[in-house]
């Protein structure tokens, strides 16, 4: 007795080091038990006491979820069981052996199912119970011969227990278990009598401890051969590239459910097409929205997808002048270009390269230019003979002068001032200059700038006429003008 007690105690204490890993990758595991059997029926209740049997078994167990297990449970119970001694022992010694076969389908309701305690802790208590049947070979005898009278009964039974786990290795599993079988009938004892203390039924009392195995968590843990994190049973992309996020069933992220995994998605969170590396078009002009700087509205790609209304080269965003005439050169902001800045475009400028004004065509005014607007006739303005003195004529043509000068100050005028024959030269050569000056003297106070002025006098040296005939000399007595450049 001594002994079972001893064994008893071992046994218990290597049961505080359990392990519970059945997971749902790993679902089945493999348990053998030892322990002690106790009974309660018409021997008196003896649960209690040690000493009367002992238990053997094994099951086989298969994970449903986080909360519960489904067990296969068998044991093997041996009992010798007497009453108590101070009672009955000096008048009868009556006394029954058994062997009993039980087999049982166990629900087993896990505490750490994720809710009560983590599906991973340490300390797991759990719950049994089921149905199941056993086959009891019992033997009854009274007396120190024993006189035994064999009997077999085979019943059905009910069960439950209470368990606990403590886990050290997902592999293996250490339980501290005890469980009641209650079989419907009072005959296993082979004593069906109504005893004191007897509840009308035989019950039995199973202590053990387990040592339980799940052979999938050897060699460490699940397999997963593409190291995404997910084991190989539940991966649905078993060949994802090394460092790719997955979801749980294995397969690389597809954040915006365009069918293209983000680790080759160019635009992860948009929907998009597969040419475009994930990336969308929403204008549909082959230029994904990324690159495209007019993503709503069509247009050429030299142009990074922005539209050309006029056909310019310049995209309407930037063209200033939108409507330019097809075929005009332009600038970068799209107008016409305006090579010499004078605001007329080259395309309506006969001098682009030479700023011009619109009168001109964009051609700048020059000496025929003037005198054609103005109609200057270039006559030389005559005098009477003897005289320095402007004629009416004289005065209309400088008048005229006088207006076209004023309007383009980049002009002046060369006056030239002659005489004819009649007299003697230094005296023609002073009449000369004379003539000369009351041209100018006109000029400037009709608002001509002095510097715009240039004067030169001849006399008589340079006639333009025959000085010989009265007409040539009226001719002769005269102040030519010529427009000039000012530098």
């Amino acid at each position: 007795m001594k002994t079972k007690i001893l064994l008893l105690v071992s046994v218990l204490v290597l049961g505080t080091v359990s392990v519970n890993a059945q997971t749902k990758d790993h679902k089945w595991g493999f348990g053998g038990y030892l322990g002690v059997m106790q009974y309660s029926g018409d021997y008196d209740n003896q649960f209690f006491r040690f000493n009367e049997g002992y238990g053997a078994g094994a099951s086989i167990s298969r994970y449903l979820n986080p909360s519960f297990d489904l067990m296969l449970h068998f044991y093997y119970d041996g009992i010798d069981a007497r009453p108590f001694e101070d009672e009955w022992a000096d008048w009868n010694w009556a006394q029954f052996r058994l062997h009993m076969f039980n087999l049982n389908l166990l629900a087993r309701y896990k505490f750490n199912n994720g809710y009560i305690f983590k599906e991973d802790a340490f300390f797991a208590p759990y719950l049994l119970f089921g149905l199941g049947g056993n086959l009891a070979d019992v033997y009854v005898g009274v007396g120190s011969e024993g006189n035994y009278a064999p009997k077999t009964f085979i019943n059905p039974n009910l069960y439950g227990g209470v368990g606990l786990n403590f886990r050290f290795h997902p592999a293996v599993n250490l339980r501290l278990e005890s469980g009641l079988m209650v079989p419907p009938t009072d005959e296993i004892d082979g004593w069906a009598g109504n005893a004191d203390g007897n509840l009308g039924i035989d019950m039995f009392l199973q202590n053990s401890v387990a040592l339980f195995i799940t052979p999938g968590e050897f060699g460490g843990g699940k397999k997963d051969s593409d190291g995404d994190g997910v084991p190989d049973k539940l991966d649905k992309c078993p060949n994802t590239p090394k460092d790719v996020k997955v979801d749980a069933d294995g397969c690389p992220l597809d954040t915006d459910g365009d069918g293209i995994p983000d680790y080759q998605d160019d635009c992860p969170l948009i929907a998009g097409l597969k040419e475009f590396n994930g990336c969308p078009d929403t204008d549909g002009d082959g230029i994904p929205d990324h690159l495209d700087e007019c993503p709503d509205v069509a247009g050429p790609a030299i142009l990074k997808g922005c539209p050309d209304s006029d056909g310019d080269g310049v995209a309407d965003k930037d063209d200033r002048c939108p409507n330019t005439p097809k075929g005009v050169r332009v600038d970068r902001f799209g107008c016409p270009l305006d090579s010499d800045k004078d605001g007329i475009p080259d395309s309506k400028d006969d001098c682009p390269n030479k700023p011009g004004v619109p009168e001109l065509n964009g051609c700048p005014w020059d000496i025929d230019a003037i005198v054609n607007k103005y109609g200057l006739t270039m006559d030389p303005i005559l005098f009477d003979f003897d005289s320095s003195v402007l004629k009416p004529e004289g005065v209309q043509t400088l008048s005229q002068l006088a207006n076209a000068l004023k309007n383009h100050e980049d002009f002046g005028v060369q006056l030239d001032g002659h005489a004819c024959s009649i007299g003697t030269e230094p005296i023609n050569l002073k009449l000369s200059e004379k003539r000369a000056n009351a041209a100018k003297d006109y000029l400037i106070n009709n608002g001509i700038n002095d510097a715009n002025i240039k004067l030169q006098y001849y006399g008589e040296t340079k006639p333009k006429y025959d000085n010989s005939t009265n007409e040539g000399r009226i001719m002769n007595r005269r102040v030519e003008y010529n427009l000039i450049e000012i530098k």
